[in-house]
């Protein structure tokens, strides 16, 4: 009794998702726009299992010189759990910032230019060892989909960089239910909203926006689309699309009111 008991709390501590949708291999090539629906980036997404984990990589090209890469490495069974991340952003080859976590440790870095000298930060940061950041919630929501079409709002921890990096608590819930017009199709899509639960002292200093992902439903789901800021919760915002082709419009309907 004593081991069953025990082992029921182990799987309950267990940090990460249970793995409804693993991923595999796979290649694609997201656009990146602007708000008003102008392209500002082409990219390049590259999925492949190395020694049994999911390695994600994109790449982006925005039209005003920069360059940016994502990395995040992933573990899939039996829970899907982030194990690092890496952002950068450069100009010409000269890097400007970058960010990186390792979710294992909850060592995180950043580096981000400041005139002719750099803002630096490696910190610890506590409870890391389920949080989720950057292109992890794409793959933590896509795994959560069915509780949330439910109605359930759930709890993730985040990891933030604001440039000073950071963990905050957000609350994901479905709010929209609708067709997403994308390079002249419509497809029938969920949206998902991402709310940053800031304290109301640290909103006079963090600026947290919430964030949506789109993903094709019924199942198995598909991301479609997010709007999120490009790296830091100040920067602007900014639309990805999987789907390449003009721009794309939401069509919504049933929204589901916002649970506080």
């Amino acid at each position: 009794m004593n081991l069953l008991v025990l082992l029921l709390a182990a799987s309950v501590s267990a940090p990460g998702i249970p793995t409804r949708w693993p991923e595999g291999t796979l290649r694609g090539f997201p656009i990146v726009r602007a708000m008003d629906g102008r392209a500002i980036a082409d990219g390049a997404l590259t999925q492949v299992i190395e020694e049994g984990k999911l390695r994600a990589e994109g790449t982006y090209e925005f039209r005003d010189g920069r360059q940016i890469r994502e990395v995040t490495l992933f573990e899939q069974h039996p829970r899907l759990r982030q194990l690092s991340w890496s952002w950068e952003e450069r100009r010409g080859g000269e890097l400007l910032r970058s960010y990186a976590v390792d979710l294992t440790t909850g060592q995180a870095t950043v580096r981000k230019r400041n005139g002719d000298s750099w803002d630096t930060w490696d910190d610890h940061l506590d409870g890391t060892a389920g949080a989720y950041v950057g292109v992890g919630f794409m793959y933590a929501i896509k795994n959560l989909t069915e509780r949330l079409d439910n109605g359930e709002k759930i709890e993730l921890t985040a990891v933030v960089f604001t440039a000073k990096p950071r963990t905050v608590t957000v609350t994901v819930s479905r709010d929209q239910l609708g067709e997403l017009t994308m390079a002249g199709r419509k497809l029938p899509a969920e949206r998902y909203v991402i709310h940053p639960e800031v304290p109301w002292i640290a909103r006079l200093f963090v600026k947290a926006p919430d964030q949506y992902l789109w993903f094709y439903r019924p199942s198995p789901p598909m991301f479609l689309r997010a709007d999120i800021p490009l790296a830091e919760p100040s920067d602007p915002m900014i639309r990805i699309e999987l789907i390449p082709g003009r721009e794309s419009r939401a069509v919504g309907r049933a929204p589901a009111p916002r649970r506080r």
